[in-house]
């Protein structure tokens, strides 16, 4: 439900709760408060504002007249039996109209504080796993940056650099949008994971649900470029979609970096370098052409560089220090050679 009708419904419950204040709706109004961890804050939000808002006792009803016992629904309780019934509705009327107006105020100041942009991002080997205020959940990558922004109607994502692992809120009425290299990639429940290459490149993987492909500047009634199910995956750059299906353990081996890990299958020497030097400080840095093509498959631990160079040897690869490179990737990179050469 969106925040200004959460606020619009405590609201209606405040005046209940004065005006009928039973057993039964004081059970109902308990089940709507466990109904959603949203409506106990906006109610208690409300609650403490009306505690507070004791100008509100001098404004003088319809009639002219003012009861403030009426008003005053969280101090000792008064006996208002011997106002007339009439003259009661109207006090209640007037309340309720005021009721609404804090409500209407307070979702548009949550709405205005949810419009800045939230930044979160880590660093060469970090990884941070956050739960956003609408519920959804997300897992970023190692030098990774996003910027997050939610309001009553829309939920923005800005993928700046890095790739990061959507599980999404249902909300039908606040679709999800991540946005990076030109495309926006949107969802309303279902989990997906995208990754920005080189800052032209998106690679999307969806896990779960459904998720729309679209230009980023594209008005939402426009159709969109493409359409991905669970079990696909697509890389987009510009307005060119490559999808295609891929199994569950596909699926685990992208997703890997979720564990800490980097799974590669008859990736190229040069291609497995350069996915460990997301991971690292201290570079990798091939100075052997023969040897940039070799494959190289199986699962390694991130930031463990100095296993995966000593596997490496299984392929005829060693590594020297690199000091006449420092300059140019660090003074920590590793030189990668043939094994017969030595030079």
């Amino acid at each position: 439900m969106p925040a200004n009708d959460i606020e619009s419904e405590a609201a209606r419950w405040l005046i209940r709760l004065e005006g009928e204040p039973s057993q039964q709706t004081r059970a109902e109004f308990d089940a709507w408060l466990a109904a959603d961890a949203r409506n106990h804050a906006a109610y208690t939000r409300l609650q403490e504002t009306w505690n507070r808002a004791d100008i509100l006792k001098r404004l003088r009803p319809l009639d002219g007249a003012v009861d403030a016992r009426v008003l005053d629904k969280f101090g000792a309780p008064t006996p208002i039996s011997d106002a007339p019934k009439k003259k009661r509705k109207k006090q209640l009327l007037t309340v309720a109209l005021l009721l609404m107006f804090v409500a209407a105020s307070i979702a548009t100041w949550v709405s205005i504080s949810r419009s800045a942009w939230e930044i979160y991002e880590t660093g060469l080997g970090g990884f941070q796993r956050l739960v956003l205020s609408d519920g959804s959940t997300l897992m970023l990558n190692t030098d990774s940056r996003i910027r997050v922004r939610m309001n009553s109607t829309r939920r923005e994502v800005q993928l700046d650099r890095g790739e990061a692992l959507f599980t999404v809120a249902h909300d039908t009425q606040r679709p999800f949008d991540v946005t990076a290299a030109g495309t926006r990639v949107r969802a309303v429940g279902t989990a997906f994971c995208v990754q920005l290459r080189a800052q032209t490149q998106l690679d999307v993987i969806v896990t779960e649900g459904r998720v729309a492909i679209a230009s980023a500047d594209a008005p939402p009634t426009d159709p969109a470029m493409s359409s991905l199910a669970a079990g696909q995956m697509a890389s987009i750059k510009g307005r060119l979609v490559r999808a295609q299906s891929i199994d569950d353990e596909h699926i685990a081996h992208k997703l890997a970096w979720t564990q800490g890990k980097i799974w590669f299958e008859r990736a190229t020497l040069a291609e497995a370098v350069a996915e460990f030097n997301r991971y690292n400080r201290r570079q990798l840095v091939i100075d052997d052409p023969a040897i940039a093509g070799l494959f190289i498959s199986g699962g390694f631990d991130a930031t463990d560089l100095d296993r995966f160079v000593a596997a490496l040897g299984t392929f005829g690869v060693r590594a020297l220090p690199n000091p006449e490179k420092a300059e140019e990737s660090g003074p920590e990179a590793i030189r990668l050679v043939a094994s017969h050469n030595h030079s």
